[in-house]
């Protein structure tokens, strides 16, 4: 991706995020305006009665921008009761106030206050008004503030209580760790939800685009209101418009409108094209409310004959689940951040995400739609019963409609959301409820099918969706054959754990070997004619003295299948639409015991680093032509040691050198891995893959000497004074010939001058519990990360990093003014 697509696909997400939900805005005076609400909150942790009036002293609390997650601020501690689960991070109660001045161009105007999301339990007021409560962490909502604004100063306060943990079955954050925004329209307005796009008919000539419309009066009945739909592309050329006249009563009122799209882009991972739906509303020369959609054209099928068909092409889901942390960030992602984890996932060739297991931020779905990603979109874990002591399950029975409503009416413009799931390993849960959500759903929107994580079983879903058991030999087949006009999905398919430059040559299988919570007592003869078992790569342990909390990465860490295992075994099948791996990323939290901060179920860490199983997925899932060889080639005492050398590729064959001299050519079968027994010497490690004669790609590993010096790379050198762009900065410990050093785990210390602040500190290791919010890490076999952040100031930031007996490195990024909004 050029440099300039990336800041445009930047620049959209970032006017979404300050638009309501769905929308992007279009500030006339006259209609409708948005107003970024982020900057200049107070904060203070713990529990202060009275906060919530506007003249509580608040001098001598905190000052910070939103969106800000307490817990991640923390430090790790065995005692914190958020425990395994939270990944032993602190909860507690935070109040967040902020004072504003009321603006002219409010007058007359219906003024609301939105939130992507507060975790958990929030409870808003305006000027010593109470709001409203909401418990649920995850969910977008607002509250109008029109009838107790006052001209002059005003205060809102948030009282945010995760007092009760764990909350959760992983880390959840705790704060205003999302965007809040200022909204304002005219009397007459389009809700939020209000605006259904939906392409029910399209073929190469043409796409019908029907659109569904709410429109609230909160005036008088206007006899005569024009409605006029505008679809333009992304470049702003008009492509179709449609011009209504109606009458609008006094309070809600609906109308549908049909406009034909002539030789229509279709939206596609490989070709996300997207379209521009504006709807204006007038009367008697005045308008009341105008605002743009984005949408994408394309056509869903699922079948057991064909399986998942995109636009009439088969198309399997190469997906991963992945938890809504950013690891050293926690729950308050910045854009940049999460940019960066989905252009890894793309680099990888994933073409699918499942948010686990609740609904993401706005802006998740939007870079889905510009980058191209399909969705699963995940309403609940759980519904009436608890799976966390202090869950969402409390609350189901009262909020699921208001909060599942909320869900699917922001979220069903966006192309990239191909699946709605309802929930994931469900406790208890029954046909009845499941039924009840599937119907509420589809009143909503019938242009998607519906899954539940390891709800196979009931019969009101539309895809039947296979978590760990799904891993199990011939349990789809069999799933099937019972089954046979039901569609398959793997919600979760494959597990398997991996830590960042970790090998063992001798398979392990969990439930034998480092058993989770739920395992513990169980014989692993009781599966061992179930799981798929891997040969060893050799008779006797050549990397041995390994902590057991860390896992190969030679893909034989198993759960139940390999990823080997996973692609052989599923990609043929036709009632198969693909799956979702567990997991993309690593997550804070669903740690299987102190003092590991998460299992390492990723195959990117923490701090964003692939593990070589990404690769192997890349050599599966990407058409780019790609070679990766692991281990690497630095063993100090292993001299002679036969080591296995295992390559993946997606060309046809692959030779590997030794300082020059060829070990040898070798097809890749579907086994899909090459594996050479390499005795270890120091020295070059090359290998070339070809497709026939041609040679596609090439990697080579010298080996490392002693730690000498610290390289720092980049993902940009410029910036934005809007304290929002943020920039990552890989660190990588070298020898003196630049080689990294796999096994380096120096201290390093990081100093940042000029406009920006150091806002994340990770290495991927999950047994390194130092806090994340200071200026020190060590390196995790040869790297880490530091995630630096602008502030409103332009200028040049500094960042120096330095470590005892290393050669220190500095580098220098630039901050430019930012643009006027």
């Amino acid at each position: 991706m050029t440099h300039s697509r990336t800041a445009f696909y930047l620049s959209i997400i970032l006017l979404f995020i300050f638009s309501s939900c769905s929308f992007k805005p279009v500030t006339e005076p006259n209609s409708r305006g948005t107003h970024d609400f982020d900057l200049q909150w107070k904060f203070r942790l713990g529990d202060f009665p009275g906060a919530s009036t506007v003249d509580y002293k608040d001098e001598d609390w905190r000052v910070l921008n939103l969106p800000h997650d307490w817990s991640i601020e923390g430090e790790y501690d065995s005692l914190n009761p958020s425990g395994p689960a939270g990944g032993f991070l602190p909860t507690g109660i935070g109040w967040y106030r902020k004072h504003f001045d009321w603006k002219p161009e409010w007058k007359n105007k219906r003024v609301t206050i939105e939130f992507d999301g507060v975790y958990c339990n929030s409870t808003v007021w305006i000027n010593g008004t109470e709001l409203g409560h909401r418990p649920n962490g995850y969910i977008s909502f607002s509250y109008e503030l029109t009838p107790h604004l006052k001209r002059g100063k005003n205060m809102i306060a948030v009282k945010v209580d995760h007092s009760t943990a764990p909350s959760g079955r992983w880390y959840t954050g705790s704060g205003i760790y999302r965007h809040v925004r200022i909204t304002t329209t005219e009397k007459v307005y389009i809700p939020n939800g209000g605006l259904f796009i939906r392409t029910p008919n399209v073929d190469e000539k043409s796409a019908r685009v029907e659109v569904d419309l709410q429109v609230i009066n909160e005036t008088t009945k206007i006899d005569k209101a024009s409605i006029s739909y505008t679809i333009t592309s992304k470049e702003g050329q008009q492509l179709a418009e449609k011009v209504t006249t109606t009458a609008l009563d006094a309070g809600k009122n609906h109308t549908t409108v049909m406009l034909d799209l002539l030789d229509p882009l279709l939206w596609s991972p490989q070709n996300p094209n997207l379209y521009d739906l504006s709807v204006k509303i007038t009367s008697k020369g005045r308008t009341w409310d105008e605002y743009q959609s984005t949408f994408g054209v394309r056509t869903l099928s699922f079948s057991v004959e064909n399986g998942f068909l995109l636009n009439g092409v088969k198309t399997i889901l190469k997906g991963v689940c992945n938890h809504h942390d950013g690891g050293p960030v926690g729950a308050a992602v910045p854009v940049d951040v999460l940019h960066r984890r989905l252009k890894i996932l793309k680099d990888m060739g994933c073409n699918a995400i499942r948010t686990s297991h609740n609904p993401f931020a706005p802006e998740f779905y939007a870079m889905c739609d510009s980058m191209g990603f399909m969705v699963m979109n995940e309403a609940f874990d759980g519904w009436e019963k608890e799976k966390a002591t202090y869950d969402y399950g409390l609350h189901f029975e009262e909020w699921w409609e208001k909060d599942l409503e909320a869900f699917i009416k922001r979220d069903r413009n966006h192309p990239s959301v191909i699946i709605w799931s309802i929930g994931n390993e469900v406790k208890g849960y029954t046909n009845a409820t499941q039924r009840k959500l599937v119907d509420f759903i589809k009143d909503l929107d019938n242009t998607r099918p519906i899954s539940q994580g390891r709800g196979y079983s009931g019969p009101a879903i539309d895809l039947a969706g296979f978590n760990g058991h799904g891993e199990y030999k011939g349990r789809l087949k069999q799933f099937h054959e019972k089954n046979p006009t039901k569609p398959v999905v793997g919600t979760e398919i494959t597990h398997g754990l991996q830590t960042r430059g970790v090998y063992r040559t001798k398979t392990q299988y969990r439930r034998r070997d480092y058993p989770a919570p739920w395992e513990r007592g169980k014989p692993f003869s009781g599966i061992a004619d179930k799981v798929f078992l891997d040969d060893d790569l050799t008779e006797k342990e050549v990397f041995e003295n390994i902590d057991p909390l860390y896992h190969s990465s030679y893909d034989n860490s198993i759960v139940r299948m390999s990823i080997r295992d996973y692609w052989r075994e599923t990609k043929d099948l036709p009632y198969f639409i693909g799956a979702f791996r567990w997991t993309g990323f690593d997550y804070l939290g669903e740690s299987f015991d102190w003092p590991a901060r998460t299992m390492n179920f990723g195959v990117i860490d923490l701090a964003g680093f692939p593990t070589d199983s990404y690769y192997l997925y890349q050599s599966t899932w990407s058409d780019k032509p790609m070679v990766h060889m692991l281990p690497h080639w630095t063993h100090p005492g292993k001299e002679g040691v036969e080591i296995p050398v295992v390559v993946y590729t997606n060309c046809s064959s692959a030779e590997l050198f030794l300082d020059g001299r060829s070990l040898g050519e070798k097809p890749m079968t579907d086994k899909l891995r090459i594996v050479w027994m390499v005795p270890y010497a120091r020295g070059e490690l090359k290998v070339v893959a070809k497709t026939g004669e041609r040679i596609m790609a090439t990697q080579t590993y010298r080996t490392a000497g002693d730690p000498h010096a610290i390289e720092v790379n980049l993902d940009k050198d410029l910036v934005s004074a809007n304290h929002k762009d943020v920039v990552h900065a890989e660190i990588t410990i070298v020898d003196k010939n630049g080689e990294m050093v796999p096994g380096a785990g120096n201290l390093l210390n990081f100093e940042v001058e000029g406009p920006g602040r150091l806002i994340g500190v990770e290495n991927g290791d999950i047994l390194d519990l130092s806090p994340h919010k200071v200026n020190y890490r060590k390196a995790f076999h040869g790297k880490c990360l530091a995630i630096i952040q602008a502030t409103g100031d332009a200028g040049e930031i500094r960042l120096k990093v330095t470590s005892g007996g290393l050669k220190e490195k500095e580098i220098r990024i630039k901050v430019k003014p930012a643009e006027a909004t």
